[in-house]
């Protein structure tokens, strides 16, 4: 009888964050395999990238791979009201505090992901798709043991970077929900999108409502990803399938109702429950977690794979050391200091979005250009070291809506609201896109 060899790491998770730890292991030498549950290429959402996430590619040695796919150019991003009150407002990263990147891209994660995998499998270590965890038999430094349905593995190291799916939080019962961030996305890809224009071209188009928010990816020449992230109170109220609730949402807003005039795509969506939560402790006896394995967060400010692609560096850094010495206990507790801290800025970042005094200083005319650019700068996914005097202003922007919650020192913006009674005129997106 065969006895299954014992490999330095296992990675659950052949997505970018799992991809990129591996490429990071197997190039210092470590025995990594990775598995996944899905096949590939697949759909996925989360397709708008942070400047930090380009530089993170760059690192990684396949900026070029991400950039000889499919994409769409990206400057920054433009935020309205869904009727156009107040007019377009325009955060762009050329205003980016330091010496980073100034612009980005998005791209459909079908095309990323794969090449991830493929470099991954090119660095080599073993990828298995298909390969699904049933069992977690054994847990614990240095003696990892799993059975998968293509078989037993055994490892002295495991992370975890499987996503929602967040296997070791599930089987830890870490899994702890955001209070009030439970949310639905209902989204799909389109053609003829009409895209901003003027100051906002090559902008990520971002649709305020008191029910929730619109986003507005271009993903490439042709295509854009359109979707709309409704507060549970709407998605638990509302008596509209799930599948046509993205039109139904967009005939009901004029921002959208008018770009999306000539759009032809799907005519039912996709739907996915984005509740924010997080599985911390972020490591353990044997594991480290990962991306949204980790904590997953709303989608607002296209934070997600930044943060997974930086806390890949993390953990595979930590058993590349414990390979040739470190202790394990102080690995796992630098990447729960470090996670934490990441996680903690960007839960702050997204609470943000939801609070209507940030919300009346966001359209205020008279914005202070040094507080917007250290907006920007934590906006570009600057959030994993921050310089002090960024710090500082973030702080007085803190400030300034704690202020305007108490005695308001700019005018209050006032929601614009879906009238759910509303019978409005269907919308032309009618010829369904290709498989």
């Amino acid at each position: 009888m065969s006895i299954e060899r014992t490999h330095d790491c296992l990675v659950v998770g052949a997505g970018p964050a799992g991809s990129a730890a591996a490429m990071e292991m197997a190039r210092a030498g470590i025995d990594v395999i990775v598995v996944d549950r899905g096949e590939f290429p697949r759909f996925r959402i989360g397709e708008s990238f942070l400047p930090r996430t380009k530089r993170a590619f760059r690192r990684l040695g396949v900026l070029d791979k991400c950039l000889a796919l499919p994409h769409a150019r990206k400057l920054g991003v433009e935020i309205s009201l869904g009727d156009w009150r107040h007019g377009p407002q325009y955060f762009y990263f050329r205003d980016v505090y330091g010496d980073g990147d100034k612009e980005t891209f998005n791209m459909a994660r079908a095309h990323l992901d794969l090449m991830m995998m493929e470099t991954a499998r090119e660095a080599g270590a073993e990828v298995r798709t298909s390969c699904a965890i049933e069992s977690i038999d054994r847990l614990d430094d240095g003696d990892v043991r799993v059975r998968t349905n293509q078989g037993p593995i055994r490892a002295r190291w495991m992370i975890d970077a499987s996503g929602q799916a967040t296997t070791l939080g599930r089987e830890l019962g870490q899994r702890r929900f955001h209070s009030f961030l439970r949310n639905v996305a209902y989204f799909e890809h389109f053609e003829g999108v009409i895209r901003p224009s003027g100051r906002g071209q090559n902008c990520f188009g971002l649709t305020i409502l008191d029910e929730g928010w619109f986003w507005m990816i271009p993903l490439d020449d042709t295509r854009t990803s359109v979707g709309f992230v409704a507060r549970e109170s709407l998605h638990r109220a509302l008596d509209v399938a799930p599948e046509d609730r993205l039109q139904w949402a967009i005939a009901r807003t004029p921002v959208l109702r008018e770009r999306m005039a000539n759009a032809r795509g799907p005519k039912k969506n996709r739907v996915i429950s984005d509740f924010t939560y997080r599985c911390d402790p972020f490591a353990g006896p044997g594991f480290f977690l990962i991306g949204d394995a980790a904590a997953f967060l709303d989608p607002v400010w296209s934070t997600g794979l930044t943060l997974g692609l930086l806390g890949a560096e993390q953990a595979a850094g930590s058993i590349i050391r414990m390979s040739q010495g470190s202790r394990a206990s102080i690995e796992r507790e630098r990447h729960r200091t470090w996670m934490k801290r990441i996680t903690d800025r960007a839960f702050r970042l997204v609470e943000g979005f939801y609070d209507p005094n940030f919300r009346d200083l966001l359209f205020s005319p008279n914005r202070t250009k040094s507080l917007e650019r250290a907006f920007v700068t934590l906006l570009a996914g600057e959030i994993d070291d921050i310089p002090l005097d960024v710090g500082l202003r973030c702080r007085a922007l803190q400030g300034l809506c704690a202020l305007q919650r108490v005695r308001p020192i700019t005018g209050r913006i006032r929601p614009f609201r879906i009238r759910l009674a509303d019978a409005a005129e269907p919308i032309g997106i009618e010829k369904a896109l290709p498989a």
